[in-house]
């Protein structure tokens, strides 16, 4: 049954995702069919992005300043993005999932070294509102606040060491940052320069983790404020940057999972380097 219900509440999140874009969609035609008849342009315009990455990614828990363990390798992200502009006001929801296998250097409960894989497979939704500042020449510059919903599963495979296991996380967070471009003034260079920084901050953190002979334990570690931004250069509708993400929990406290033990969530913290690739049309 807790699987069914987890189904259900991943495939609503999907649909809702899915149907953000398609009914702003809807709303902009909407309003460009009302100033048609009136004779005038809509002040609302409408821009998509799609959006590759290649991120190393790498993932650490520690007890106290003592490292547990490591997983770090390559992962693939897939997203798409729409911006509603109305007289510089910015609405832009955005969706993208993500896939990876990685590299594990941990230990098992009683601490024997372990190495294996992770398999990553997870996708996130959010929504930014903002407002663009035109500043001198072509150069532009928006702030914005933001949510976000980003859910992952992280499957450890079992060695000859040790059993692997099942997590699922997921995480509602507030972001605020400022994006923008300007001219790079270098001769007759078609070229421009992006940038965007920003801070996010975790409200509400689950990880569920089916535990070897103890059944599932429902975590909930405290977020913490973690950075976030990409820099790089814009050409016609191609933008090439490369992209900074991190993830930053406390130590969660002790879940009960029966037989009087207990399990618990280390400080964990993640970094995200990636190379990115955006297409606007």
């Amino acid at each position: 049954m807790g699987t069914y219900r987890s189904f259900k509440r991943t495939a609503l999140v999907l649909a809702l995702a899915l149907m953000l874009p398609a009914a702003g969609a809807t709303v902009a035609a909407a309003d460009q069919d009302l100033y048609s008849v009136l004779g005038d342009e809509s002040p609302t315009t409408v821009s998509n992005t799609a959006t590759g990455r290649l991120e190393y990614f790498t993932w650490r828990e520690f007890d106290g300043n003592r490292r547990l363990l490591k997983e770090s390798g390559p992962r693939l992200r897939l997203g798409a993005s729409r911006a509603y502009n109305r007289e510089d006001i910015t609405f832009t929801p955005r969706i993208d999932g993500m896939f990876g296998y990685v590299d594990y250097d941990g230990q098992t409960q009683i601490g024997t070294p372990v190495e294996t894989k992770v398999r990553y497979v997870g996708f996130g939704i959010g929504a930014d509102v903002g407002a663009i500042y035109h500043l001198k020449g072509e150069s532009l510059l928006e702030p914005y606040l933001g949510l976000g919903w980003d859910y992952w599963r992280r499957d450890l495979r079992s060695t000859n060491q040790g059993t692997g296991y099942l997590e699922t996380w997921d995480s509602l967070y507030a972001r605020g940052g400022a994006r923008g471009e300007t001219d790079l003034k270098v001769g007759n260079s078609a070229f421009k320069g992006y940038g965007e920084l920003g801070l996010k901050l975790p409200m509400s953190t689950y990880n569920v983790a089916k535990v070897p002979g103890s059944g599932k334990a429902k975590i909930s570690p405290k977020g913490n404020l973690s950075l976030y931004g990409s820099v790089g250069v814009l050409r016609d509708r191609w933008r090439y940057s490369l992209s900074y993400d991190s993830w930053r929990f406390q130590e969660s406290d002790v879940t009960p999972v029966g037989g009087g033990f207990g399990v618990s969530q280390p400080k964990s913290r993640a970094d995200i380097f990636g190379l990115e690739v955006a297409y606007g049309f």
